[in-house]
């Protein structure tokens, strides 16, 4: 059978210019299962903004590794799944996987990381409210970020203070609203005047627009209007000048959430640590965020009956763009980077 894959052909930092960096593949398999192995048809590939450390350390000629939803065609007499299932892994950019979906460890990146077991979906976790796609969204790692954070490290408290950077993003959206539902201020950052506007109408207090106040100056005196009692709670997506003037603002006890580095892994500012005193005197909690660390049965299980229960009794929104087709696949990725107005949370394929 033929099978489509989208391989990583150069390494490049900063803005991921996806003509070089992937190149489309095409091989005719001769599929032979091992008996514990299966053959599974993605239906739905996640493009996240963390897949470019991912592309950055994959060996050039390796498909690119991803999140996906896939439907098991074929299955040997021992492996983990059966025909008909519907399962969640990081199958990657490929029209087809030869798996075992067993937990696997990659080597190769800056940090090694293990990529869990393919996890099944069952159909009556899902509905009209929580289609199959939110497996990879709300339902799926982005929720589970969000929900995790504020459940398992930060404790919001009312009347806090919690800003946000990159807000207008999948995972932004969902923290500014349960920041909300506790009680708490929620300052948010959005890269437009419309993605601001949609985090006003989400219940997000004030919104800063990093495009046009882009300088310290500029962030410092828009953080003071937004967050006149300090910042309380961090959770910090972006990185750089903004995440510098936010340090200097916590208050006593604050708690930041690092959840990514856009100015670092993207925009390239590489400097730190510089501002440590900031952190010292409030006796700052900082805690890097790995939500793999909380892919487990009842985390899952909460993250279905309890947000999943505020979603459909509309209490939290959520939103998705899905493209359409393989030969998407890059383009949809590209669009996480060029500010793309048609974006609205969540993004993925549909092959």
């Amino acid at each position: 059978m033929k099978i489509e894959k989208w391989v990583v052909s150069e390494h490049l930092e900063g803005v991921p210019d996806v003509k070089k960096v992937y190149q489309k593949v095409v091989e005719d398999v001769d599929v032979k299962l091992d008996r514990d192995q299966m053959l599974l048809k993605t239906l739905y590939a996640s493009v996240d903004p963390y897949l470019q450390g991912i592309a950055r350390d994959t060996p050039i000629g390796d498909h690119m590794g991803a999140d996906s939803i896939m439907q098991v065609l074929e299955a040997g007499p021992n492996a983990r799944f059966k025909p008909g299932d519907l399962v969640q892994g990081f199958g990657g950019w490929r029209t087809y996987v030869v798996s075992n979906g067993a937990e696997a460890l990659w080597q190769t990146g800056t940090f090694p990381m293990v990529f869990p077991a393919y996890r099944k979906l069952e159909p009556a976790d899902y509905d009209d409210a929580l289609p199959i796609t939110t497996a990879l969204g709300v339902m799926g790692g982005t929720g589970m970020t969000a929900w995790a954070t504020l459940t398992k490290f930060m404790k919001l408290a009312k009347n806090d203070t919690l800003v946000i950077s990159g807000a207008s993003g999948a995972i932004g959206e969902l923290v500014g609203q349960l920041g909300k539902r506790a009680g708490a201020r929620v300052v948010g950052t959005a890269g437009s005047a419309q993605k601001a506007e949609y985090l006003r109408s989400l219940g997000f207090d004030a919104v800063i627009d990093y495009k046009r106040q882009n300088t310290p100056d500029a962030i410092r005196a828009a953080l003071i209007e937004a967050a006149p009692n300090g910042v309380d709670k961090y959770f910090d997506q972006i990185g750089g000048d903004f995440t510098d003037v936010v340090f200097s603002m916590l208050n006593v006890h604050s708690q930041v959430a690092v959840c990514w580095q856009w100015a670092v892994q993207v925009d390239e500012q590489y400097s730190g640590p510089r501002l440590l005193p900031y952190i010292m005197f409030p006796r700052a909690t900082i805690r890097g965020i790995y939500v793999l660390e909380w892919f487990t049965p009842e985390n899952w299980a909460e993250l279905h009956d309890v947000f999943g229960g505020l979603i459909r009794r509309g209490e939290v929104k959520y939103s998705q763009t899905i493209h359409q087709g393989f030969d998407s696949i890059p383009a949809a990725y590209q669009s996480l980077y060029v500010g793309s107005e048609h974006n609205r949370g969540k993004v993925l394929v549909k092959l």
